[in-house]
């Protein structure tokens, strides 16, 4: 995705105009790296991290350096094949965008315009991140780009132009929260242009200009926003209108793992009275704490799996888990210290509740 490509006849020339018109830029695209992932042309095979269930992602370093393959989860880095491992192939393509890319793109379409890159990568010294800050506001750079470490707290009153590379990557995260989080944060990076005396202007890239995000976004209309987001959260019980509690099971002998949390299950769904379609036979269950009121005869509390977490290895641990929805006014409570007791001592048990993420 490269910005020569994908970024319409305006979004160039509201950076060429930085120059002649002595103001400075933000460009935020929601990835660090070069690009999120690597795929063979010839049979479509994607290079994965070898100990978890993601790809790996390129890292430049310099024109010169051997091409190296980072995971964002366990650091496992790894040079880049020179052809496919399945099939041989030669033909191995870049895909998506990250900060290097952008970076290398506007140096290769705008050599005049000076950048700093903001990001967890190239921000992990002590003072880096006030450092870079300082750099930008005294005018040492025309474009600032980064990731969500610059969404927040900048108040700069040479910034005119807030560029918003590959918006989409926002919306499709999985979490019952994630159409807030995009529309916050695409908000708090667009309000970073025009805080000086001068008009602002921000430009949104997108392939679904009609999502409600993304139009609620554009608009900055959170009273737009916030009716259909809370109607949904209302309808599946999230959030502020039910709570959630989840159980997380992880291991590295990925049978223990999952019949570990099938065995949990089972004794949380007495445990509140749910019915589950399946149990294993022969599986003991004695409750962990006292029985919700079954005096109807469908329990207010939901379980939901067990599951595979979103990514279900991560530094050769497999993950599952158990989603609990709850009443809002329910008071939680769930025995960890006899969960973990049940669990084989190769098993590791953690319970969340309210959690900030669902993965």
């Amino acid at each position: 995705m490269a910005i020569d490509r994908s970024l319409a006849a305006p979004y160039k020339n509201a950076l060429r105009d930085l120059k002649t018109t002595g103001k400075q830029g933000i460009l935020f695209i929601h990835r660090r790296g070069h690009s999120s992932f690597v795929s063979c042309r010839s049979c479509g095979e994607v290079l994965d991290c070898p100990r978890c269930d993601v790809s790996l992602s390129y890292h430049h370093t310099h024109d010169q350096a051997t091409p190296t393959l980072r995971c964002h989860y366990c650091n496992h880095h790894q040079i880049q094949p020179s052809a496919c491992p399945t099939c041989g192939s030669p033909y191995l393509k870049f895909f998506g965008s990250g900060t290097q890319r952008v970076i290398r793109e506007l140096d290769r379409l705008f050599p005049d315009l000076r950048a700093i890159r903001f990001d967890s990568d190239t921000m992990r010294r002590k003072g880096a991140h006030r450092a870079a800050i300082a750099r930008f506001a005294a005018g040492e750079a025309d474009v600032l780009v980064g990731t969500q470490m610059l969404t927040k707290g900048l108040d700069l009153p040479s910034v005119s132009l807030v560029g918003i590379v590959a918006a989409d990557g926002l919306l499709g995260m999985s979490h019952y929260w994630a159409a807030e989080r995009a529309f916050q944060t695409l908000t708090q990076v667009a309000g970073r242009a025009g805080r000086g005396d001068d008009r602002g202007q921000a430009i949104l890239q997108t392939y679904q200009p009609e999502h409600p995000v993304i139009r609620a976004a554009m608009n900055h209309d959170y009273l737009a926003f916030l009716p259909e987001e809370l109607a949904t959260r209302r309808e599946l019980g999230y959030p502020p209108f039910g709570r959630l509690a989840i159980v997380r099971v992880s291991g590295v002998d990925g049978a223990a793992v999952q019949a570990c949390i099938e065995r949990l299950a089972n004794i949380l769904a007495v445990d509140f009275g749910i019915t589950r379609t399946a149990e294993i036979v022969g599986v003991p269950i004695t409750p962990t704490c006292e029985p919700t009121d079954r005096s109807s005869d469908r329990s207010p509390v939901q379980l939901l799996g067990p599951s595979p977490a979103p990514i279900e290895r991560i530094a050769d641990r497999f993950r599952w888990q158990i989603l609990l929805k709850f009443p809002r006014e329910a008071t939680i409570a769930i025995n960890l210290d006899r969960l973990r007791a049940i669990a084989p001592t190769t098993v590791s048990v953690e319970l969340d509740i309210d959690p900030l993420q669902l993965g």
